[in-house]
């Protein structure tokens, strides 16, 4: 039986249109709600914990390696998120709830380049290898760990202004 692979030439189409759509929104000034702000986080922590669980029973990695690669990820993405959220520009509007973001395209770039590292990773060392899913993994958990930790700072920023 054979299996239906996207040709590499689409995946890699795929992908730079989405750390297109990602860097082209993310540079421009955008209007968020409170409750929207959390749902990207919580999305892709979600995402994130169900692909390091798939890639545990596909390729198991010693316990040890992956909390290292998970701590190593918490302990670079948020220091970087919470410097991304005090330095994001954050004006209230006349609508309770609501708040501009100013453009962000530096801290666009870091977390695109996390995940355009991952997918790196993938080409780069062998399917199965435990080298590739424990690092892509911490580059995974980076990336969760910078965008959570800076929409905290920045909810904490429209708070104050409030």
């Amino acid at each position: 039986m054979q299996t239906a692979t996207a040709p590499p030439a689409l995946t890699v189409v795929v992908y730079v249109a989405a750390f297109a759509l990602v860097l082209f929104r993310m540079s421009r000034p955008q209007r968020i709600s409170t409750a929207r702000l959390w749902v990207a986080p919580s999305l892709l922590a979600f995402v994130g914990i169900w692909v390091i669980y798939v890639e545990q029973h596909v390729t198991p990695s010693p316990i040890w390696e992956l909390v290292v690669a998970v701590v190593a990820g918490v302990l670079l993405g948020a220091p970087l998120g919470f410097l991304r959220g005090a330095h994001t520009p954050v004006q209230a509007t006349e609508s309770r709830g609501v708040m501009t973001l100013g453009s962000a395209l530096v801290p666009a770039l870091i977390y695109v380049t996390a995940f355009a590292a991952r997918l790196l990773l993938r080409v780069i060392f062998p399917i199965g290898s435990t080298v590739g899913v424990v690092v892509g993994d911490g580059l995974l958990v980076f990336a969760i760990a910078f965008l959570a930790v800076s929409y905290f700072a920045i909810y904490r920023k429209y708070i104050a202004l409030e």
